[in-house]
């Protein structure tokens, strides 16, 4: 049982005789959200819970943009985009009924330092998610692009929520100080998710503000970044340039190569991530010897004390000082093995893989050598040969000729 803004929300309850209420996922300011189960499509969902106090005051107009949301966004369908199945209203609760996604919100996110691979694929898969929502066939911005509406499930997919429904006024007016050049919002007049030019532009600098949120340094643990009171971005040490660069871009209204659409920003941040990307690291087999009967043993270790790339890098042309080098193909073909084998010297004999492939090159030099010595032992006899031949027939010849 959760108390809730004077209300008791009891898990166990069954909203519209429909979807039932299992658990509590997290409390926020605005809502507070349920793990459920649509009984009547046996599937898990998420239920947002709006309290009477966050709607009393403009209770008509807030149904009617999460009924707008729901009939502009109804048929979504990308893996990055949290659907929306349902919108519940009685006196004194409004219920969102969503998708539900099993990950970690933005708050969580931010509370341990994150690579600068996984801030740059972060932005792109919003800013896919982005895209596919301003397309012709749709038309529809964010418009409250904020921490609340991120999640990041344990696939490490990143999915996007609470499209189309009124911005976080609060929010975008604490970070104007932030290159907003005293702008908050744009355009309110019109119906929320209405796609405008302005808009789109506003949902860039929103991905930058949830970008730039990461790359600061912050205490461990914290939930929440403060937009810097003196409007001056400040990144972690360990951020490359470009991925500041790029978020100044997203950010600042004044910068010169400032973006306004999200195809733009897109195009920066898909390269630099792949480029950021680790690289896989495949274990061997020999790891686990439970899974090694029956199978060819790995080549040996060089000796010469080079490490072989166990991928070859990225090719990263047209981007460069993100630490990450161009990988060129040789021009020279080289023998299978010594492609298995880069790190070895080119003025050592190549061992062989496995003891089966030195019985058979034993065999083979045996081989050779027993050609090479038996030639002349042929040619020898065959000399032998005919000289006995030659000697027979001269004696018959001589004696039918001349008896």
């Amino acid at each position: 049982m959760q108390k809730l803004e004077g209300l008791i929300v009891e898990t166990g309850r069954v909203i519209q005789k429909r979807y039932l209420l299992q658990r509590l996922v997290r409390q926020g300011q605005v809502c507070t959200v349920y793990q459920g189960n649509d009984q009547m499509l046996q599937r898990a969902v998420a239920v947002k819970v709006v309290p009477a106090r966050h709607i009393t005051a403009y209770r008509a107009e807030l149904i009617a943009a999460y009924r707008a949301a729901l009939r502009l966004t109804s048929q979504f369908s990308h893996p990055n985009i949290v659907g929306i199945y349902d919108v519940i209203i009685e006196p004194d609760i409004l219920y969102i009924v969503e998708e539900f996604v099993d990950g970690d919100d933005f708050a969580t996110l931010l509370q341990t330092p994150r690579s600068p691979f996984e801030i740059a694929d972060l932005g792109r898969q919003i800013c896919q998610a982005l895209i596919y929502a301003s397309t012709s066939a749709r038309k529809v911005c964010h418009g409250d692009l904020t921490a609340s509406s991120i999640i990041r499930d344990r696939r490490n997919q990143v999915r996007v929520t609470n499209f189309a429904l009124p911005s976080d006024v609060e929010y975008f007016k604490a970070w104007s100080v932030l290159g907003g050049n005293g702008s908050v919002l744009a355009e309110s007049e019109l119906p929320w998710g209405q796609l405008t030019e302005e808009r789109r532009e506003e949902d860039v600098r929103a991905v930058g503000l949830l970008l730039y949120q990461l790359m600061t340094a912050r205490p461990p643990s914290t939930a929440s970044v403060e937009p810097p009171v003196d409007g001056i971005l400040r990144f972690s040490r360990h951020i490359p340039r470009e991925l500041c660069e790029i978020v100044a871009r997203a950010v600042m209204r004044d910068h010169p190569q400032h973006f306004l659409n999200i195809e733009v920003l897109y195009a920066e941040l898909r390269p630099l991530a792949e480029a950021l990307e680790p690289p896989v690291v495949v274990t061997p087999s020999y790891m686990n010897p439970a899974e090694n009967v029956g199978r060819p043993q790995p080549l040996p270790a060089s000796t010469t004390g080079n490490l072989a790339p166990v991928l070859p890098a990225r090719q990263t042309t047209g981007q460069t000082g993100v630490g990450v080098s161009a990988y060129q193909p040789e021009t020279n073909v080289q023998s299978p093995l010594a492609q298995l084998n880069p790190g070895a010297s080119m003025d050592m004999p190549v061992k062989l893989a496995n003891p089966h492939q030195a019985v058979y090159s034993q065999q083979m030099l045996s081989n050779t050598q027993s050609k090479r010595f038996s030639l002349p032992i042929l040619l020898a006899i065959g000399f032998l040969l005919f000289a006995v031949f030659f000697i027979i027939g001269f004696f018959l010849a001589h004696f039918i000729f001349f008896h």
